[in-house]
């Protein structure tokens, strides 16, 4: 009965057949990075910083693929996708290392040339400390949760963790009901919201803080560092 219902609702697809699921932003051809299941039921479409783009079903899907395995097939495109956007990202990071970090530095910040005694170090290591522990920690509170997302139509759940989609569940009585590009729709905006849960704006620049800034831009200017701590004169003893 299952099998005829089915072929019925492909029938009804082919003589219809919706637009796919497609990101409300453009994204140049060559960075949409594809994901796809072992039996390529599924594809998933993401930009290089794993941000979800689209979702497709292949056409006749449900004769490669029993629906109600579907969300297996799912999960396996977008992790896949995910890990060829990681790889993305460490390809171009290699052919074209990024600038050196500010960590939050402003153009008085690196230009400071005061000087720095014992207690006034002290107090920035301090700072610098918890500045890192307050990102840690934020940084910790998404990695190590499970982080779960419902559909807007309330018929498709996933969960991720680690950045991995761990589970997904799809309605089937649903499924069984509407066409494909429904059905794409869903899974790409549970998808699309599960990755921005996992992925919240700010840990991606690492650390931030004033103590932060001041520190490493002391390190990357060994010299001025040396001024600030007494080491090397000053600019204004330099000077005639």
């Amino acid at each position: 009965m299952d099998d005829e219902r089915w072929a019925f609702e492909e029938e009804l697809e082919q003589d219809d057949d919706p637009p796919r699921s497609s990101a409300a932003e453009p994204v140049p051809e060559p960075d949409r990075i594809a994901g796809r299941d072992q039996d390529g039921v599924v594809t998933v479409v993401v930009s290089p910083d794993a941000d979800v783009l689209a979702v497709a079903l292949a056409p006749e899907w449900k004769r490669s693929v029993d629906p109600r395995g579907l969300h297996n097939a799912v999960a396996a495109a977008a992790n896949a996708a995910t890990i060829a956007a990681l790889a993305r990202q460490v390809d171009d990071v290699a052919r074209n290392p990024p600038a050196m970090p500010t960590f939050g530095a402003t153009p008085a910040s690196i230009a400071d040339e005061s000087p720095l005694g014992t207690q006034d170090m002290l107090r920035l290591v301090e700072a610098a400390t918890a500045e890192l522990a307050q990102f840690t920690q934020r940084a910790a509170e998404v990695v190590d949760r499970r982080i779960s997302a419902e559909s807007c139509g309330g018929h498709v759940r996933g969960s991720v963790t680690h950045g991995q989609i761990v589970d997904v569940e799809i309605d089937q009585a649903w499924v069984a009901q509407v066409r494909t590009g429904e059905i794409e729709s869903e899974l790409l905006d549970v998808l699309s919201r599960l990755r921005g849960a996992s992925a919240p704006t700010g840990l991606a620049d690492g650390p931030q803080g004033p103590a932060i800034a001041e520190i490493m831009g002391l390190l990357f200017d060994p010299h001025r560092m040396a001024r600030r701590v007494g080491l090397e004169p000053s600019i204004s003893e330099e000077r005639p």
